[in-house]
């Protein structure tokens, strides 16, 4: 296979950011889009053929792969009818809603041999590729402590809530740099602005490692914040994940030994920023489909593989069932 021919389902938002960046790829030939929405697909489609549904799609045009960019109550039901027929399968996260449902998946790709891919797009940035090196290499030290914070006037959802819209980001992240299995969720979440509708969610995670996390989401805060922090017994590192703004920092840490301490205060002895790396221009989203279109062609394994990515809905589930 020289070129990939892909079917795009969902004209939405998203659908039309991927129309231009598969379509501007040398390996990918857009066959066409499928979306009920006949003037949404004609916004985002720029001159492709255009169906109704999936079904339609595979029927009339056999592409090699299907990307699934709707909404998140629809990617079990066409992930598995595109896996059903063999194709090779990009899906917007979250994978599914049900940890069963994302297993199901995992099972149906690997047994019809093909590649399933979620849209976790930070994975693909560098500086989060960096950090995971210095976080495994034990240039933080033991790993203690993760605080994820994504705040902001964004994209008020009425289909999903903060928690299974947000979090998504964050928890792939936070499972790309943590191997260690989670133990326990605890999730506080807060409906204002629509009835059962979480547009604030405070997350607590522990893994078996006894690493710790808190995640901070919300639809409702007067500034846009997308950050990650890494707390170790050497080092700290802090990523900064707004585009347009993206850097990585580090910063050396120590504290003197307690032991020795005879009053109440333990000093610090360092805390210095000492490695600060800049985004580049690389777009994290053309590197995802980058990845895609590799382990299509070539048969690699991307961090957004179904298998990984399993991993990000049994944290969600149970952390707060949809």
């Amino acid at each position: 296979m020289e070129r990939l021919r892909l079917g795009l389902v969902g004209a939405g938002y998203w659908g039309r950011n991927l129309v231009r960046v598969f379509g501007g790829h040398p390996q990918v030939e857009l066959c066409a889009i499928a979306d009920p929405d006949e003037s949404a697909a004609n916004a985002a489609g720029a001159g492709l053929p255009i169906v109704r549904d999936v079904e339609q799609l595979l029927d009339e045009f056999d592409p090699d792969a299907v990307a699934i960019v709707t909404p998140p109550s629809t990617h079990y039901d066409l992930a598995r009818i595109a896996l059903a027929a063999g194709k090779h399968c990009w899906v917007e996260k979250p994978l599914a809603l049900r940890a069963r449902e994302a297993g199901e998946l995992v099972e149906l790709a690997e047994r019809n041999r093909c590649q399933l891919f979620v849209d976790e797009t930070f994975l693909y940035d560098p500086l989060v590729r960096t950090a995971r090196e210095w976080i495994h290499g034990g240039r933080l030290g033991e790993v203690y402590h993760l605080s994820f914070q994504r705040l902001g006037q964004g994209r008020i959802r009425r289909d999903s809530n903060v928690w299974w819209n947000s979090a998504p980001h964050d928890l792939s992240i936070f499972c790309y740099w943590i191997e260690s299995p989670v133990r326990r969720v605890q999730v506080q979440s807060f409906s204002y602005l629509q009835t059962n509708i979480a547009d604030v969610a405070i997350g607590t995670l522990e893994t078996a490692s006894g690493v710790s996390a808190h995640i901070y989401l919300s639809w409702m805060a007067p500034q846009k914040v997308a950050t990650a922090t890494v707390v170790g017994s050497r080092g700290m590192l802090v990523f900064e994940g707004r585009f347009g703004k993206r850097k990585l920092e580090f910063y050396e840490f120590q504290v003197a030994n307690p032991a020795n301490v005879r009053g109440n205060v333990v000093p610090v002895e360092r805390f210095e920023c000492t490695e600060t790396v800049n985004g580049g221009s690389e777009e994290p989203l053309a590197l995802a489909v980058n990845a895609f279109v590799d382990a299509i062609l070539n048969g690699s394994l991307p961090p957004s593989a179904g298998v990984f990515s399993k991993r990000v809905v049994e944290i969600l589930e149970a952390g707060l069932p949809y």
